[in-house]
C-alpha cells in the first residue's frame, strides 16, 4: 500500500506538470482577442499576448507571413528544464515582430520585445525590426533595439536561446557623428541587446544560426553597467554560426563579460553607410573590460569606419583576449588593434589580406597593420601587457592606384612579435606610414618579410627571414591562395613554442562553453597538425610537403565536394565533384536564386544572375547525399 500511495503521488504531479504547459497561438491576419488562443482560435495583438502569464514549458506561435506591430512585455519564466520558447508556425515567411507603427498613439517603442528580470527562454524562426520613426516621451531618440533582454533586480538570469533568427531594420530616430567619441559611445541602437545592472547578472546565453542586416549600429551588445572597479560582468555568452551584413557598426560587442566564446560568423561591412542614418564605423568585434573571450573561426571582411574598424580588435582592460583562427579582409582600419590596460591579448593563426586601407590627411597613423596603444579614455599611461602576435599570415598585394601603406605602433610591455609572414607587392607596404616602437621589452623573433617593409621595423627581428613565401596561389585572391608551397623558406624555420615564446593557455576550464576548445593550439589555420612540432612554420600555415587544403571540409559531409569560399567572381567553383548533384542556391529568407543539376566532375556552376551582396547557401543533394554550405558573395 505505501508503494502505490507513493506511485499515484507521482502521476498526480506528472500530469500536472503537462497540464501547465500551454501552447498560444498569434495570427495578426486572422486572429481575435476574444479567442481562446488555441491554433484554430488565435490571438491578434501583442498587447494581448503581454497581459498573459506564462510559466515553464510554454509556447508561444507566431504566424508566419504575418506581421505584428506594437510591444510586447514578456511576462513569466521557465525554467532551466522547461524553458519558455517562442517560434513560427505555418508556411511563409518568417512572422515579422516590430516595435515601430505603434499600436497605442504615443510613438514607436523602444524595442519590439523586452525581456525584463525574467529568464529561461528560447527564441526561434522569428524576425524581429524595430524602425523607430515617431518619438516617444520615455524614451531617448538615440536608442532603439529589437529585443532587449535586461536585468535589473538582485540575482541571476539565466538561460537564454536566440536561434534562426532574423534582426534587420532597427533604427533610432537621429544620428550621430561617429567620431565624436561622447556622442558615440552614447547611441545605443542593436538588434539583440543584453543589459544588467549592478544588482543582476545574466548568465549563459546563446546566439546561433541567426541573420542580422540593415541595423544602425550594433548587431549583438551584451552590456553590464557597474561601475569599472566592479567584478560584476554576464557570464558565458556563445555567439556561433551567425551572418551579420551591413550593419552600420560592430556586429558583435561585449562589455563586462567573462567567459565569451564567438565561433563561425561571417561578419560582412560593419561600418556600412549604406543610408545616411547608419552610423558607418565598426570592427566585426571588440570587447571592453572583459575576461577569457575567444574569437575563433570567423570571416571579418570589408569593415568600414573613419575610427576602429579594424577586422577583430581587443579594446580596452581586457584579460585573455585570444583571437585565432580568423579570416580579416578589407577592413579599413587595419590588422591588429589591441588598446590600453589589456593582458594577454592574442592574435594567432589568422589571415590578414589587405587590411588597413584608411587614408585620413589629418591623422599620419590611421591604418595599420599592428597598432598597440597605452591609452585608456584618452589618457596615457596604461600599456597592455604580455600581448602575443604570432603565426599570422599579412598580405597588402594592392596595384595601382589601389596600393596603399600601413603603420605599425607598438605601446606596451613585453609585447611578442614571431612566426609571422608579412608579405606586400605591387607598390602596396606595411609600416612606411609611420614606425613608432615603445616598448622595452619588446620581442620579435622569427618573422618572414618580403617586399616594401619598414626597415627599422625588420631590425627588431635578428633572427628574421627574407624571402618570397613561395604561396600556393596568390591569384585566387582568397585564404585557401596563401598557404605555402614545398620550396617555402617558412617551412621549419619557425620559433619553437617554449620559453618565451610558449603558447598562452587558454583559461578553458573557466566555462563549460569551451568544451571543445584546447587549451593549446593543436592544428593551423587550414587544419595541419602543430602537435609535438618543435620546428614550427613561420605563418598560418604548417604544411611541410605543399599539402593544400581548398575548403573547409567542417562545412560539408563526407563526400568531398569543397567550396571556393567567400565567393569573388560570377560562378561558384567547386573541388572533388564525383557524383552528380541537384543543386540549388538560395538565400537567408529561403528564396531560390538559382536552381539546376551538377555533372559528376563538374567543378563550377555559372550563375545566370548577379547577385547582391550576403550570404547564400548552396544545397547539393542525390539519392545518396544532402550537402550545405554556406556562400558569401562579396
Amino acid at each position: 500500500m505505501h508503494n502505490q500511495i507513493k506511485y499515484q503521488v507521482f502521476v498526480l504531479l506528472l500530469s500536472f506538470s503537462l497540464c501547465a504547459q500551454n501552447q498560444y497561438y498569434l495570427s495578426s491576419s486572422t486572429g481575435n482577442d476574444n479567442n481562446n488562443g488555441s491554433q484554430t482560435q488565435p490571438w491578434k495583438t501583442l498587447s494581448k499576448l503581454s497581459n498573459t502569464t506564462l510559466g515553464p514549458g510554454d509556447t508561444v506561435y507566431f504566424k508566419k507571413g504575418d506581421t505584428f506591430r506594437g510591444h510586447y512585455v514578456v511576462n513569466g519564466s521557465g525554467t532551466e528544464g522547461n524553458p519558455i520558447t517562442f517560434k513560427s508556425y505555418g508556411s511563409g515567411n518568417q512572422p515579422v515582430i516590430s516595435g515601430s507603427d505603434h499600436d497605442d498613439g504615443g510613438g514607436d517603442y523602444r524595442e519590439a520585445i523586452l525581456v525584463e528580470n525574467e529568464d529561461n527562454m528560447i527564441f526561434e524562426d522569428l524576425e524581429i525590426q524595430n524602425h523607430r520613426t515617431t518619438s516617444r516621451s520615455d524614451v531617448g531618440d538615440l536608442v532603439s533595439f529589437g529585443i532587449q533582454v535586461i536585468s535589473s533586480s538582485a540575482g541571476t538570469k539565466n538561460n537564454f536561446t536566440f536561434r534562426d533568427m532574423t534582426f534587420k531594420n532597427v533604427y533610432g530616430l537621429s544620428w550621430v557623428d561617429p567620431g565624436d567619441q561622447d556622442a558615440f559611445n552614447a547611441f545605443e541602437v542593436s538588434g539583440l541587446t543584453f543589459k544588467s545592472s549592478w544588482a543582476g547578472i545574466i548568465n549563459d546565453v546563446v546566439v546561433e544560426d541567426s541573420y542580422f542586416t540593415d541595423l544602425q549600429r550594433i548587431g549583438i551588445h551584451i552590456k553590464n553597467t557597474s561601475s569599472k572597479t566592479s567584478d560584476k560582468r554576464n557570464t558565458n555568452i556563445v555567439v556561433r554560426r551567425n551572418e551579420f551584413f551591413q550593419t552600420g557598426g560592430t556586429c558583435v560587442l561585449p562589455i563586462r563579460t567573462e567567459n565569451c566564446l564567438i565561433e563561425n560568423n561571417i561578419f560582412n561591412q560593419p561600418g556600412a553607410k549604406t543610408n545616411d542614418k547608419m552610423i558607418g564605423r565598426g570592427s566585426a568585434v571588440w570587447n571592453w573590460y572583459s575576461i577569457n573571450t575567444i574569437v575563433q573561426y570567423n570571416q571579418a571582411i570589408n569593415a568600414k569606419g573613419i575610427l576602429d574598424s579594424h577586422g577583430i580588435h581587443v579594446d580596452h582592460s581586457n584579460i585573455d583576449t585570444f583571437i585565432q583562427y580568423n579570416l580579416m579582409q578589407d577592413c579599413e582600419g587595419g590588422f591588429v588593434e589591441i588598446l590600453g590596460g589589456n593582458q594577454r591579448a592574442v592574435y594567432r593563426f589568422n589571415i590578414s589580406i589587405n587590411d588597413g586601407w584608411r587614408v585620413n590627411p589629418n591623422w599620419a597613423n590611421s591604418d595599420h597593420t599592428i597598432w598597440l596603444n597605452d591609452k585608456i579614455g584618452g589618457q596615457s599611461g596604461h600599456p597592455s601587457t604580455d600581448s602575443y602576435i604570432y603565426n599570422n599570415t599579412i598580405v597588402i598585394n594592392k596595384s595601382g592606384n589601389d596600393a596603399f601603406d600601413t603603420a605599425i605602433d607598438i605601446n606596451g610591455q613585453n609585447t611578442r612579435i614571431f612566426n609571422n609572414i608579412f608579405y606586400t607587392v605591387n607598390g602596396s607596404g606595411i609600416g612606411n606610414q609611420q614606425g613608432n616602437y615603445n616598448d622595452p621589452n619588446l620581442m620579435m623573433t622569427n618573422n618572414l618579410f618580403f617586399g616594401n617593409i619598414r626597415n627599422n621595423f625588420k631590425t627588431f627581428d635578428t633572427n628574421r627571414i627574407e624571402a618570397d613565401p613561395q604561396f600556393y596561389d596568390e591569384d585566387r585572391a582568397d585564404q585557401y591562395g596563401f598557404q605555402i608551397s614545398a620550396s617555402s623558406q617558412a617551412i621549419d624555420a619557425g620559433a619553437a613554442y617554449a620559453g618565451d615564446y610558449a603558447h598562452p593557455a587558454i583559461p578553458v576550464g573557466a566555462s563549460t562553453i569551451f568544451a571543445n576548445v584546447g587549451v593549446y593550439p593543436t592544428v593551423d589555420f587550414f587544419g595541419n597538425s602543430l602537435s609535438g612540432d618543435s620546428t614550427p612554420n613561420i605563418g598560418a600555415s604548417n604544411a611541410k610537403n605543399g599539402e593544400i587544403t581548398l575548403s573547409n571540409k567542417s562545412d560539408l559531409s563526407t563526400d568531398m565536394v569543397y567550396i571556393q569560399n567567400p565567393m569573388i567572381s560570377e560562378k561558384v567553383v567547386l573541388f572533388g565533384v564525383d557524383k552528380s548533384y541537384q543543386y540549388a542556391l538560395v538565400d537567408v529568407l529561403g528564396r531560390t536564386k538559382q536552381q539546376g543539376f551538377l555533372e559528376a566532375s563538374q567543378n563550377e556552376i555559372i550563375l545566370d544572375q548577379i547577385l547582391s551582396s550576403g550570404v547564400y547557401l548552396l544545397k547539393l543533394e542525390n539519392k545518396a547525399n544532402t550537402l550545405i554550405t554556406k556562400i558569401l558573395v562579396n
